[in-house]
């Protein structure tokens, strides 16, 4: 381990910062544990605060997990899909972000999900997408019938195997299909959920990128035009 920590500098910034970089260049790999404090309070000249302390930060930023046990200590961790969704969320709660800033941020992103799963998908994508749409058109239950479209969703959203917008949408997913209107999943709004879905499912099968962001631009359109005239009076972001 690199142990280039000048005195002027020394504190549990610097020691945070020095292990933020090791885990996130890979050279403390994820599941490795930690040097124990005993041994970074030699190692960099600080106090055991000070090196309690920069863990605690790492912790926080969900770098470092405690292993509790006779093998146990800090255990790197690479940053996971929970840290975007948990900034995301105070974003939006602190802006107080309006609902219809979540549908222009479905509207932009969904299109652009879609052509890439159509381009990028595999056969476990395949076979996973289809799953997902069989059982939602089986499904008669209005809270069944949400938890399944966006398990559909989210599915679409992981063949396109792009990291960066699968974690965001995972991130933003839920709150951007599940609007808390009620009657939103009525058996007209299910049945056309499924036909155009369909559509999309058709277009990224058979590896057409532009026919998929063309046929999610209007699913989402027209799923924005239904939400919005009612959303004001019954969504809590």
């Amino acid at each position: 381990m690199d142990t280039e920590v000048t005195r002027v500098e020394k504190g549990f910034e610097t020691l945070a910062a020095l292990l933020r970089e090791q885990i996130l260049r890979g050279d403390i790999p994820a599941g490795d544990i930690l040097p124990n404090e005993r041994d970074l309070v030699s190692q960099f000249g600080l106090s055991r605060g000070s090196v309690r302390e920069a863990l605690r930060v790492l912790e926080a930023q969900g770098l470092v997990s405690t292993r509790l046990g006779r093998n146990g200590g800090r255990v790197a961790l690479q940053p996971g899909t929970e840290m975007v969704r948990d900034s995301l969320e105070m974003f939006i709660r602190g802006q107080r972000v309006a609902f219809p800033v979540l549908m222009e941020t479905v509207e932009a992103l969904e299109p652009s999900l879609a052509a890439l799963a159509a381009e990028h998908r595999d056969d476990d994508d395949l076979a996973s997408l289809h799953a997902c749409g069989a059982r939602l058109s089986r499904i008669s239950n209005a809270k069944a019938f949400l938890a399944a479209n966006a398990r559909w969703h989210r599915t679409m959203a992981h063949a396109s195997h792009n990291a960066i917008l699968i974690a965001i949408y995972d991130s933003l997913g839920p709150r951007l299909l599940d609007p808390r209107v009620a009657g939103f999943a009525s058996a007209d709004v299910r049945a056309a959920v499924v036909h155009a879905i369909g559509r999309v499912e058709e277009a990224i099968i058979a590896g057409e990128p532009e026919t998929a962001r063309r046929r999610m631009q209007r699913h989402v359109q027209a799923y924005r035009r239904l939400v919005e005239s009612v959303a004001p009076k019954t969504v809590r972001l």
